[in-house]
């Protein structure tokens, strides 16, 4: 129920999905949906959750490690561990653009829950590195958050427009180096 919650709720958002839609689209029988997540708000938390829970739980394996690199190399390494995450997590990113586009208690959520400590977190190391201010920062940050899941997110649209595969393994790894020339080239000290 959650893997079908997350992509109709990252496709259609929040209000333009039913609990009709949800027990359909995650194959179950009317009535079982409210049986374990009473409504549609708490099964939304959930795949919220679910959702950043795997991002968070992917950081956390690598941050032993990347703690041994220079500063510019875990910048770098976080940049590239974003574009991939966003390759294979494509909900992911439609899941923030559906939310981040308006004011409602789904996107404070998202950001008192999770979004405003991984911005802090991402703030150090950034600022170490390319010694951004606080206003150039939250550009750089969205065009981390854009850039980086944009292919992936619209890769219907890739597919048709350029005739490529977006989510093939050599397209991905172009993208995180594009991205990492993009981030670190264009705003070195």
């Amino acid at each position: 129920m959650l893997d079908a919650a997350t992509i109709i709720f990252s496709e259609q958002g929040y209000d333009g999905v039913s609990i009709r839609d949800l027990e359909t689209a995650a194959e179950v029988q009317r009535g079982l949906l409210a049986y374990h997540f009473d409504d549609k708000e708490t099964l939304w938390k959930a795949a919220a959750d679910r959702t950043f829970g795997m991002l968070q739980e992917e950081v956390s394996s690598r941050l032993e490690i990347m703690q041994d690199l220079p500063p510019r190399e875990r910048l770098a390494a976080l940049v590239r561990f974003y574009v991939r995450f966003s390759a294979r997590h494509p909900e992911f990113s439609r899941l923030l653009t559906q939310e981040a586009r308006q004011e409602s208690w789904r996107n404070d959520y998202l950001v008192d829950t999770y979004i405003r400590d991984m911005t802090r977190g991402l703030r150090g190391p950034v600022s170490e590195t390319l010694g951004l201010s606080d206003s150039d920062f939250i550009h750089w940050f969205y065009m981390l958050a854009g850039a980086s899941a944009t292919i992936f997110s619209h890769a219907p649209e890739g597919r048709i427009l350029f005739g490529v595969e977006p989510l093939d393994d050599s397209v991905v790894e172009r993208h995180a180096e594009l991205m990492v020339k993009m981030l670190l080239g264009a705003f070195e000290k």
